[in-house]
């Protein structure tokens, strides 16, 4: 049974993680509700102002728990690298043969100077990333002149990217339109065909949206872990509401009294020639005196500083009236507002589906701050269940070459796996799959 409950139309409700999950189609799409474009452009716009994807990069970017559980799983997607293997079955076990970058250039050259050119490794970071934000990636080939091989590859930016009106007869899209300088480009956009599985080498170049599938959407699929905008908005408020308590409130609230007779013994009489002139020092020594006071008091810097003050008695022993100072109370609750951050910020790493302590997250409460074994049992069981969807999305455009290619199906390409253990397993903690442990007993 899934986790999400339809309220009404447009509105559900993720169980597991209390969300309310509001993300409307005409919001996100709004060429996508009528028979025809509602902005009188060729591309669907991205948003309803054409500008969705630049903005959850900017509200994400700002929020730690979003931003580290999309670095987590960035990272944790592209494991120990990148490997080359052959695969074979034995007793109804697939074992996979890493092939060493030696054997690749010898063995198999053409590959070797493909991955080469196309600078494989940041190629592959840079599809990883874009996935994980968007669950799609945007892939561009580019053929030969003998049209019979793919020798180029080119990662486009998902945000730089929008997509062709569907096609009123068909309903397919028909091509994919770039710029950088979206939402409103000013200069002239770039356009690239559809790449067509069957005829890949009909078009110099076209492009491809390795996608997972979207049960809703026609241009834009929305990732699950983006029903966490509700609570990012919240999370977003608390950083703001302590900044300006900082900046703007004195952080030792008193009242001071200061008798006007401390005044008047600073500025005798006698050392001025008319009453003004004495009064004009007093009101100056005055100003300048609650500027000080308010300096020392105010600020981060001056939080919980103490003040000190003098008073005096007379010939009977009763205080002459000096200086006072009256603490004013004023609880502004900090733990309440970090408390509701904490839970803004579980609510956004269940979105995304890490665990706090994953991701480095800790939180007011110490949820979050598991042991060395929940975190490696849970780290084992992302990868082993949360991987496998999107490795096998971020890999299929290698598969679409190898296949136009057509190069030896026995060759693969994928990712080496970190192994968290036991130091009793392992001294240094980790394994890499495929290659021997870093520490052995005999060291």
């Amino acid at each position: 049974m899934g986790t999400i409950e339809t309220i009404k139309n447009g509105i559900s409700f993720g169980k597991k993680s209390g969300s309310i999950i509001e993300v409307t189609k005409s919001a996100v799409e709004p060429d996508a509700i009528p028979p025809v474009s509602t902005t009188g452009n060729k591309y669907a716009v991205w948003g309803s102002d054409n500008n969705r994807p630049q903005k959850i990069i900017d509200e994400n970017m700002q929020d730690p728990a979003s931003a580290g559980a999309l670095r987590f799983k960035i990272w944790a997607h592209y494991g120990a690298g990148l490997q080359f293997y052959r695969k074979r079955v034995e007793r109804d076990k697939e074992i996979n043969t890493p092939i060493t970058e030696d054997e690749l250039g010898m063995v198999y050259p053409e590959i070797d100077e493909f991955c080469f050119n196309n600078d494989l490794e940041n190629l592959q970071q840079a599809i990883v990333s874009d996935f994980e934000w968007w669950s799609f990636y945007y892939m561009q080939y580019i053929r030969n002149g003998s049209r019979n091989k793919i020798v180029k590859v080119k990662w486009q930016r998902a945000k730089d990217v929008r997509a062709e009106l569907r096609n009123r007869k068909d309903g397919e899209i028909k091509r994919y339109y770039l710029s950088g300088q979206w939402p409103h480009p000013t200069g002239d956009i770039a356009f690239a065909p559809v790449l067509d599985r069957f005829d890949p080498f009909g078009k110099s170049n076209a492009i491809y949206r390795h996608s997972l599938p979207s049960i809703d959407k026609d241009y834009y699929p929305i990732p699950y872990w983006q029903s966490n905008l509700k609570w990012l908005a919240v999370a977003q408020k608390i950083p703001e509401w302590i900044n300006a308590n900082i900046d703007n409130s004195v952080n030792i609230k008193y009242h001071i009294e200061i008798p006007q007779e401390y005044f008047e013994a600073l500025h005798p009489e006698e050392n001025y020639d008319s009453k003004q002139e004495r009064m004009e020092a007093m009101k100056t020594a005055e100003e300048t005196l609650k500027q000080e006071i308010d300096d020392y008091l105010s600020g981060a810097p001056n939080a919980s500083k103490t003040f000190y003050t003098k008073f005096a008695v007379d010939q009977n022993g009763q205080v002459i009236p000096g200086w006072k100072i009256n603490e004013l109370k004023n609880d502004i609750k900090d733990s309440a507002w970090l408390n509701a951050y904490g839970t803004a910020a579980v609510a956004i790493s269940t979105a995304h589906g890490t665990p706090p302590d994953l991701q480095g997250l800790i939180l007011p409460s110490g949820l979050g701050t598991g042991s060395g074994s929940n975190i490696r049992e849970a780290f084992n069981t992302y990868i082993q269940l949360h991987t496998i969807i999107p490795r096998q999305t971020t890999l299929e455009w290698f598969n679409f070459v190898k296949r136009f290619n057509q190069w030896p199906k026995k060759v693969h390409l994928g990712y080496k796996n970190v192994i968290l253990q036991t130091t009793d397993e392992n001294k240094s903690g980790y394994a890499v799959e495929n290659e021997p442990n870093p520490t052995t007993d005999n060291e």
